[in-house]
């Protein structure tokens, strides 16, 4: 039988919330869309996020960069103002992506996605200098250097990867345009915070510091993306996707962050997830829940943020979604549904600013003022080459495990307490595999999202135990494969806030 223990008077110290220090939507103009909005505003009621990061902070729809007929180049920044005073409304900052190139100012008419984001060089490396400098100093006047100094600003997008950057294979290429922009930042202001690779896989790293060491130029943190599958990029949606092993992104994680810190550098993961394909079933399921909250423990100390891609469905790398689940990325679905992993970060964020020890891999236990919150979490997957596709786009009832112990010690002696327990699992803030079971159509009316919507919210019980005369309160936790639970524990005269 499993056993959680902890004790009240044995505290491992501050809480680490990288965590939630950061997350992703596709790009600024979805966020801009009413829907994404209304989810992020729920997110940040319910579990906020201090930063977040997107692309096409200059694609055209944003209307930054155009040409008049003499070739001069001009700046709007109107649907920028929105966007970011829109977010820091909603008390979250940008990690801003500078980049790609605007159509205006490329060198070549090579674009990446659905919504064609331009990926070359620009035709005239000043041009690119004069657009970095000039929007650095616009969200100065704007924002002020104070606030702007809290912001990160990270050079391009996995510019090692052939959709991405028509230069991936030259990495002075990469080199030319982050000098340059590091160098138009600090012109501005040398509090602001610059950096990069932002690479697929976790690579270029060590040549990233190797490189700014060498030459001068500012880095004042790194970043890079890590995926739970092998590979970087599903372009079509039909890559055949599958996770070599649960730990896969924290062991990069760890041993790149333990390198980024023994040279003094910030380790921002700004994309992670289980799986790199927007059209990958896991991101809907509930194993994904346990998967995130797996890979956060096994994760801390080595990233100094770690930015789950992305909060919404409304994506359109590859085209514009059209069934309700067909393997987002998001924390919600197309109709706002919250996934299983929604209710993992909202359990961490849950969690009390004092970290106490518990000897358990997969488990949290915290301490606030008048509660005692136990996060604990059980994970099963099979080894070997499984597909994604095959094994996740199935109903998977989940096996009866032996129940859990929590042990939690050094509490007021023979006091009644009271416990709250939220569940998340198979059939329990699941709604993915209500859906599959075809009760609720296919979400064409109201009716039917209202419905399924009732299914996404975890199991609940509450219920009171007595700790007993060395103050040693004991419980038992049925379980099921894939479960997470959430326990918080309060004395039975405590009211909740």
């Amino acid at each position: 039988m499993r056993t959680v223990q902890a004790s009240v008077h044995n505290q491992k110290g501050v809480l680490d919330r990288f965590f939630s220090g950061c997350i992703g939507i596709g790009r600024a103009g979805e966020v801009m869309r009413y829907i994404p909005m209304q989810q992020l505003k729920r997110i940040q009621r319910e579990c906020p996020f201090r930063y977040i990061r997107f692309h096409g902070i200059f694609h055209e729809e944003m209307n930054l960069v155009s040409r008049d007929e003499e070739g001069k180049l001009h700046f709007s920044f109107r649907y920028v103002d929105q966007l970011f005073d829109t977010l820091l409304e909603n008390g979250i900052r940008p990690v801003a992506e500078l980049g790609l190139m605007p159509v205006a100012m490329a060198s070549e008419e090579k674009s990446v996605f659905w919504w064609k984001l331009n990926v070359s060089m620009p035709r005239d490396i000043a041009e690119w200098n004069l657009l970095i400098e000039t929007f650095m100093r616009h969200i100065t006047e704007r924002y002020g250097e104070d606030e702007v100094a809290t912001w990160y600003f990270e050079i391009w997008n996995e510019p090692n990867h052939p959709s991405f950057f028509t230069e991936y294979k030259n990495i002075d290429a990469y080199f030319t345009l982050y000098d340059t922009a590091a160098r138009a930042i600090k012109r501005v202001s040398e509090r602001y915070r610059v950096g990069g690779p932002a690479t697929a896989g976790m690579i270029w790293i060590d040549k990233m510091v190797e490189h700014c060491r060498a030459s001068g130029v500012p880095l004042d943190f790194i970043t890079s993306h890590s995926y739970g599958i092998k590979g970087d990029f599903d372009p079509d949606g039909t890559a055949i996707t599958y996770l070599p092993t649960v730990d896969k992104v924290a062991r990069e994680v760890r041993h790149h962050g333990a390198y980024c810190h023994e040279n003094g550098l910030p380790l921002i993961i700004t994309e992670w997830s289980s799986s790199y394909s927007g059209r990958d079933p896991i991101h809907d399921h509930y194993f994904n829940a346990v998967y995130l909250l797996r890979a956060v423990k096994q994760c801390e100390g080595y990233a100094d943020m770690l930015s789950y891609w992305t909060f919404s469905d409304i994506f359109e790398e590859l085209l514009p979604p059209d069934e309700p689940f067909h393997g987002g990325f998001g924390l919600f679905n197309m109709q706002s549904i919250p996934k299983p992993i929604y209710h993992a970060y909202r359990f961490l964020h849950a969690l009390g600013d004092t970290e106490l020890v518990c000897e358990d891999e997969n488990a949290y236990v915290c301490q606030s003022d008048d509660a005692v919150q136990v996060l604990f979490w059980n994970i099963s997957h099979p080894e070997g080459k499984v597909a994604n596709r095959r094994h996740f786009s199935s109903t998977r009832p989940a096996a009866v495990l032996d129940d859990a112990t929590v042990i939690i010690e050094g509490l007021t002696p023979e006091t009644p307490h009271r416990i709250t327990r939220e569940t998340v699992g198979y059939r329990m803030a699941d709604p993915y595999t209500h859906y599959l079971s075809g009760a609720y159509g296919t979400l064409t009316t109201r009716e039917q999202t209202e419905a399924l919507m009732k299914t996404a919210v975890p199991a609940h019980a509450e219920y009171e135990a007595v700790t007993d005369a060395h103050g040693t309160l004991t419980l038992t936790v049925p379980q099921t494969e894939n479960q997470a639970d959430l326990l918080v524990i309060r004395p039975a005269t405590t009211h909740e806030g």
